[in-house]
């Protein structure tokens, strides 16, 4: 049983930067198709309609997991160099930037100021309250993280509306989202409700902070996360059964899917490049990782700004710059195929910055 955070051990994890940088690459591959056109686009890389969990819904409880897992190693460093009142405070501030960052980039998706819910608001608020429960004990914060993931179930299960029926989980008949119409906007699609089980996902990746900092032994840790992340994998489809997979709610059971799925896919890279020093192979994505803000917003306002708002000519008429590179890669392709490259053109556009960046030992931080 994990008792305590050693300072010794809180180097910096290369595996975590690469899985890092594979999220932020999935989610620039993801957020950037050449078309929306479902009958175009895999469905692997389209969310799903309401129930489900595909593998472009997997991205975004990635990063929450990653936000855990850093934590604990980042809060033991830092533990002795400051009081905790100060930690707060700068805690404070990075879920301020992060809210108000998520906001700007919205504002610029519509073309007027906001501050409507989003990922990175949503980020900044999961880490503040993750961050005030990094001081109690290992078992205190994995029963706090169960229990939000049935108070969320008792709410859905219990707790009756005008118009929401008990027990539901069908789009706009649930008390989740009866709740969020009066506190969201409209076309917001993360919800408040979802919050509580999301804080379970963050505090996951805090507990595996944690075990990864006080195991010596590699294998060891390899075999928790491996051994773990298939746990989840079986306990999350088991509970779909009573509890559907659905990210939109952040259903319990899509929680603890999606942890198992991140444990997983840490596993493989902490075996890799901290195991197998395989780490010369996972650069591209270590890079990636060590700019993951920089490069999600800064590639978010090129592709709207100028991907997305450009006109150059095309076929007789004038269209975006991303509908010229999608029509271009099809028509030597297949709609699908060109879609997909596009979207690759995006990551390599992303990549390559952070390469630069990485070259000049410039690392942009909340």
């Amino acid at each position: 049983m994990i008792q305590s955070i050693n300072p010794i051990q809180s180097s910096r994890l290369l595996s975590l930067d690469a899985f890092r940088g594979f999220a932020i690459a999935g989610m620039l591959f993801v957020n950037n198709p050449g078309t929306w056109d479902p009958d175009i686009v895999p469905a692997q890389l389209l969310h799903a309609q309401w129930h489900g969990c595909t593998f472009a819904d997997l991205i975004f409880p990635f990063f929450l997991f990653i936000v855990g897992v850093a934590m604990p190693i980042s809060y033991s460093r830092k533990r002795k160099e400051m009081p905790q009142w100060k930690g707060i405070a700068i805690a404070a501030k990075r879920a301020l930037i992060l809210y108000l960052l998520g906001a700007f980039l919205k504002s610029a998706s519509i073309n007027e100021p906001v501050l409507h819910f989003g990922i990175l608001q949503r980020i900044g608020i999961l880490y503040f309250a993750a961050y005030l429960l990094l001081p109690l004990g290992a078992r205190i914060q994995a029963a706090i993280a169960a229990a939000m993931l049935f108070l969320w179930w008792g709410l859905m299960a219990f707790v009756s509306a005008p118009g929401v029926i008990t027990g539901s989980f069908e789009r706009d008949l649930n008390i989740a989202q009866y709740i969020d119409s009066f506190i969201l906007a409209p076309n917001d699609k993360e919800t408040i409700v979802s919050m509580v089980p999301g804080l379970s996902t963050v505090l996951f990746g805090v507990l595996t902070g944690r075990m990864i900092m006080t195991r010596v032994n590699e294998i060891m840790v390899v075999r928790t996360l491996l051994i773990a992340g298939a746990a989840g994998i079986a306990i999350g489809l088991a509970w779909d059964l009573v509890v559907p997979l659905n990210k939109i709610l952040w259903s319990s059971s899509f929680a603890v899917y999606t942890a198992g799925w991140s444990a997983l896919a840490l596993g493989v890279m902490y075996w890799l490049i901290e195991v197998k020093q395989l780490s010369r192979f996972a650069y591209p994505l270590i890079e990636f990782g060590m700019n993951a803000i920089t490069v999600y917003v800064g590639t978010g306002l090129f592709v709207r700004w100028i991907m997305l708002s450009w006109k150059v000519p095309y076929d007789g008429a004038m269209i975006s710059l991303t509908g010229y590179f999608y029509r271009t890669f099809a028509s030597v392709t297949t709609p699908t195929i060109g879609s997909l490259l596009y979207s690759l053109l995006i990551i390599a556009i992303g990549w390559g910055v952070c390469y630069w960046m990485y070259t000049k030992r410039i690392f942009l931080k909340v």
